[in-house]
């Protein structure tokens, strides 16, 4: 849904232009804001993470090469590239998603003038190429590196292609439509509730398939066009359907929704190492069945992150979009 969301938004603006003529920013201007937003925030949590708790808590074990090909691949954001680096970084396991977005921010912009030039032609080709690479890797499954292809960019291009086909398509249909009516809205409510429906059916598909991680490769392309469905539809739904998302409280959750992606998991990780709520015994609290412990966790996981999101956000990330965009 990220990688989904991204090629949506990323492109509306062009589609928009592609429609209408709307003013796009720059390639320059693009990339600044792609830095502005991912960079400063990044970095810092990285370097937090190395200096307060890999560090401190010996988790490289004295493995000084391997600490230097941590950081310095996930300083470049090509972390996702390296199996090794993948299954045993000690710099929080959720960044390798950071690094599919930046190697896709960095072709972006061709990829626009692309879709500008030939869009469906365009969209076919990145389709071939995300499908193609799941069905060579799923092929190859138990012969190669699973949790190295799993997490390739290649494999996400049909994701971010629908994401902007979806945008593309929107923007059409605004432009052919002379405003919109109560049938659209109620057909917008039923594609949303139908993307959801899809969607369940689908995680249950994927816990019984017996091979979950496969299973992602396989069902990528189709995944992303059910995400596909349920944002076109929120888009037309009703007005006041669309309030479940279009909100004051959504709207801040979104703008702190990046700082609180990449700290989430880590923080939930070293809460349970830590035995925070406290935990006794050998046997992971999360196994034993220890609902109390399990809800106390859980809302302390939630509110720890909410609290850090909100710091990253408006003491780091703001301001230093501020200095960056200016200079």
């Amino acid at each position: 849904m990220m990688i989904l969301l991204s090629g949506f938004c990323l492109f509306l603006p062009y589609a928009r232009d592609m429609a209408y003529g709307d003013k796009t920013d720059t390639v320059p201007g693009f990339y600044v804001k792609r830095v502005a937003r991912i960079v400063p925030s990044y970095y810092l949590s990285v370097l937090i993470v190395l200096f307060a708790f890999a560090i401190p808590l010996s988790e490289y074990g004295g493995d000084t090469g391997f600490m230097m090909k941590d950081l310095i691949t996930h300083l470049t954001f090509t972390n996702n590239l390296f199996g090794d680096v993948i299954c045993m970084t000690h710099l929080n396991g959720v960044l390798w998603t950071v690094a599919v977005e930046m190697q896709l921010y960095l072709i972006f912009p061709l990829l626009v003038w692309l879709f500008r030039k030939c869009p469906v032609g365009t969209y076919l080709g990145m389709t071939a190429i995300g499908v193609g690479s799941a069905w060579y890797f799923s092929s190859r499954f138990y012969s190669i590196d699973q949790n190295l292809v799993v997490n390739q960019t290649l494999t996400f291009f049909s994701v971010f292609a629908n994401g902007m086909m979806a945008a593309w398509l929107y923007m059409k249909y605004t432009k052919m439509r002379k405003k919109q009516t109560l049938a659209e809205g109620l057909a917008g409510i039923v594609m949303a509730i139908g993307a959801v429906v899809f969607f369940y059916q689908m995680c249950m598909a994927r816990s019984t398939s017996g091979r979950e991680t496969q299973w992602q490769l396989d069902n990528r392309f189709l995944l992303s066009l059910v995400f596909a469905l349920f944002v076109i539809g929120m888009i037309l739904s009703h007005k006041y359907f669309r309030k479940i998302l279009d909100n004051r409280v959504m709207k801040f959750l979104a703008g702190i929704s990046f700082q609180f992606y990449i700290c989430h998991q880590y923080i939930a990780v070293k809460l349970k190492e830590f035995r925070i709520p406290n935990w006794s015994g050998d046997e992971l609290p999360n196994m034993t069945g220890d609902v109390k412990w399990q809800w106390q966790y859980t809302i302390l996981c939630f509110a720890l992150s909410l609290v850090v999101a909100i710091a990253m956000t408006y003491l780091v990330e703001l301001p230093a979009a501020k200095v960056i965009k200016k200079w």
